[in-house]
């Protein structure tokens, strides 16, 4: 039941395959995969309409310096760290002109489902979709790759080119890349500390927090491409 009346839904409980969270090591080809499934959903929502697009989302990186200068309370001893890499990030991207729509803005290793070949092929959890800069899908699915053990630098090349084969990113697109995958490293941080704390059962939230940190060093390791 909702606000327009009763809707009908199918439910899937189980989905075969399994998603890439847990994998110690991501190879190139599953993340020239990931770039290039973030690249189709994007051309595919790029039309897309709807009244709930219109929204503020905490992961709407267009807000993401807001979100970690607000939270910046909850993050602890690494405070001044986290926010500065965000202030950082912002300055490059207030800067450029990047085109906004649709998109469903999660297609990370935790929601994007392992095939039959090993290789990823399909999509779950549309939680996030909203309307935001086109270039975040792709940093979204970047930063996702960056807890993960290994070759860092390979594999974010690997889903860049996927997603550019499919989505060819502009100049300014370029640009952004790195600095959205900071800012998202410092929202996740940021928010991830703040859920554990308001709520310290939430084993879901914890167990995140370390693999959060992760992708925030592994991101903040190449201050060039940020700045």
């Amino acid at each position: 039941q909702t606000s327009q009346g009763p809707l009908v839904a199918r439910l899937l409980e189980y989905l075969p395959g399994g998603t890439f969270v847990d994998a110690g090591w991501i190879s190139p080809a599953v993340a020239e995969r990931m770039g290039r499934i973030a690249g189709q959903v994007s051309l595919a929502l790029a039309d897309f309409e709807h009244p709930g697009l219109e929204r503020r989302l905490q992961w709407d990186p267009r807000s993401g310096l807001d979100v970690v200068q607000l939270l910046a309370p909850s993050i602890g001893s690494v405070q001044e760290r986290v926010v500065a890499a965000a202030e950082a990030a912002w300055s490059v991207l207030n800067g450029l002109d990047l085109p906004v729509q649709p998109g469903h803005f999660d297609l990370t290793d935790d929601n994007l489902v392992r095939g039959e070949d090993g290789l990823p092929d399909g999509v779950i959890d549309f939680g996030d979709v909203s309307r935001s800069w086109r270039v975040a899908e792709l940093a979204v699915t970047v930063s996702g790759l960056l807890h993960h053990t290994g070759p860092l630098v390979e594999t974010a090349l690997a889903a860049v080119r996927g997603y550019h084969t499919v989505r060819p990113l502009t100049p300014d697109e370029v640009a952004a890349l790195w600095p959205l995958v900071v800012l998202r490293g410092a929202v996740l941080v940021a928010s991830g500390r703040q859920q554990a704390a308001l709520d310290p059962d939430n084993a879901y939230a914890s167990s995140a927090l370390d693999r959060e940190w992760r992708i925030f060093e592994a991101a903040t390791s190449l201050p060039a491409a940020v700045m």
